[in-house]
């Protein structure tokens, strides 16, 4: 039996996650392949888990090697299915990595968006089992495909305990929480009260609130703050940086002192679940100055961070204040951060709850 991780992108720098997993399961014993359907430039160096990575071939390639499964009932039905979500050409390639899969194995998806799309395609075609990782903009700003997802998936994992709720209310399925995990030897301890710098990890997009932050911090006087993702700002004291590839994401952990990430809920609906930057963060002994927003609570409390209302620029400013005005209770409450991590957010967690989940499915 082998693992088949089927993603949107490979390689990308925003999956780290789904790469550490596959490597623990890899360190298990276990055989793990990937397929992806396209890739990203921000990805060129990034460090896979040691896995085989496979992209759809040409596409003449693709419709000869799946013309029979095509031809068959099974695969009929499926391309109809998948032909309501995505292009024609698409469906061909969705056909075509369904050949390339044993009655045995398994596919497990993370996102329950276009790659999750083709493992139900697959599984339609083949009987091949798949399973789906939910996270957080698949289901708070979902595809229309994604009841169907779900229905058709032999295990539903999902990273809270507030999507759980959401998805046993919403959707009407249960779902396996297994939490995403940090390798806490990649993120060797900071002394966060020796440092006043900011940091802030995330896209520049509407749910992570570099808005508010940028608000707050030019309230601040003499702020420093690392702002890494693609977000810029004009502002003094505010280093903007492009994507980074995890060791220089480090390197700047390590000179931080409060890890700062004001997420909302977004105007379409959107919102963080568990951002792994947060988490990493904390695995070194960073504390944490965030938002109260459902399912992050799970993770951030007053004993290891600030946690202020959403929105509330003031409350961020005050919030942020105290953390950097007070260098030992930056320390006492980074060093519960980086307990808290070790003790409900491991890496080991992940991959034996995932193998769990498929184990009793």
């Amino acid at each position: 039996m082998t693992w088949h991780y089927w993603l949107r992108y490979y390689p990308t720098l925003t999956e780290t996650f789904v790469y550490d997993e596959a490597r623990g399961l890899i360190e298990g014993g276990h055989r793990v392949r990937a397929l992806a359907i396209g890739s990203r430039d921000d990805g060129a160096e990034t460090q896979g888990p040691g896995w085989t990575v496979l992209h759809p071939p040409s596409y003449r390639e693709v419709v000869a090697s799946s013309a029979k499964l095509a031809l068959s009932s099974r695969g009929r039905a499926a391309a109809r299915w998948l032909g309501r979500h995505q292009r024609t050409k698409q469906v061909a390639k969705a056909l075509w990595a369904a050949t390339t899969l044993d009655p045995a194995d398994r596919v497990h998806v993370h996102f329950a968006g276009e790659a999750a799309e083709w493992a139900r395609a697959a599984w339609m075609a083949t009987g091949v089992p798949y399973g789906v990782t939910v996270h957080a903009a698949d289901l708070y700003k979902p595809r229309p495909s994604l009841a169907a997802v779900l229905e058709g998936a032999r295990v539903v994992v999902t990273i809270s305990r507030f999507n759980q709720r959401v998805l046993r209310e919403r959707y009407g399925f249960e779902s396996h929480l297994v939490r995403c995990g940090i390798d806490q030897a990649a993120w060797p301890r900071v002394d966060a009260g020796a440092s006043r710098r900011i940091l802030s990890v995330g896209r520049p997009v509407p749910k992570k609130g570099f808005d508010l932050l940028l608000e707050a911090v030019e309230q601040l006087e003499d702020a420093q703050l690392d702002l890494v993702g693609g977000a810029t700002s004009e502002l003094a004291g505010v280093t903007a940086h492009g994507p980074l590839k995890r060791s220089q994401v480090a390197a700047l952990v390590g000179r931080a002192g409060v890890f700062a990430l004001p997420c909302r809920t977004g105007p379409d609906g959107d919102r963080d679940g568990l951002p792994v930057a947060m988490m990493e963060a904390m695995a070194a002994g960073i504390p944490v100055v965030t938002t109260r927003l459902p399912g992050l609570s799970e993770l951030v409390d007053e004993r290891c961070g600030w946690v202020v209302p959403q929105e509330d620029v003031h409350a961020l400013r005050d919030a942020l204040a105290d953390a950097l005005g007070r260098p030992e209770e930056r320390r006492r409450r980074g060093e519960r951060a980086r307990e808290r991590i070790a003790r409900r957010f491991s890496l080991a967690g992940q991959v034996s709850g995932l193998q769990r989940a498929w184990q009793g499915a």
